[in-house]
């Protein structure tokens, strides 16, 4: 089961995509997280899924949530507005974009980012935006290879991001 923290919207996009996602489970029961809130509670459950190893997708605000879990810092950007499509590099051999092409078409989530000197050795750039910044992380395992957490600062329910219900598919399969 996959434990759904966020908003509506969001839930029902992922519920389209499969019926074994919920509000209604602890972290202890999951066997996945999505996380689409920045709240303390919403970081506290990324740190407690990275603890008991089970795979997190941030997407949004979840993006903020896994970077703050791991110790960075996001600011404002002024180089992009939300809700902008925009072309996005990505690491097409990261297991939530296997079947991708290395660029993109995304919708941008909020501008913000991740501060690039804030970003602790347990967290790696899974994607760029055309203009520079971070938009998607993953981090390593203590065995320094990758683990199981992603975060995504573009929206995937969005026309806009046309891979979007496959990197959802992707997550799903882990």
């Amino acid at each position: 089961m996959i434990l759904f923290i966020g908003e509506k919207e969001l839930y029902d996009f992922v519920s389209g995509i499969t019926s074994d996602v919920t509000y209604d489970i602890g972290i202890e029961s999951a066997e996945k997280l999505i996380v689409c809130s920045a709240t303390d509670s919403a970081v506290a459950a990324v740190r407690a899924a990275a603890l008991i190893n089970i795979p997190v997708l941030g997407i949004l605000d979840g993006y903020q949530a896994v970077a703050t879990a791991f110790g960075a810092r996001c600011e404002a950007v002024d180089s992009c507005c939300e809700g902008k499509q925009e072309w996005g590099v990505i690491d097409a051999t990261s297991p939530i974009y296997l079947g991708l092409e290395s660029v993109i078409k995304i919708c941008r989530g909020k501008p913000v980012a991740v501060i690039e000197s804030t970003l602790p050795a347990d967290l790696d750039c899974m994607s760029r935006a055309e203009t520079g910044e971070i938009i998607a992380l993953r981090n390593f395992a203590a065995t320094k290879s990758y683990g199981n957490i992603y975060a995504v600062n573009f929206y995937l329910s969005s026309e806009l991001t046309p891979d979007g219900k496959k990197i959802i598919e992707n997550f799903i399969k882990l």
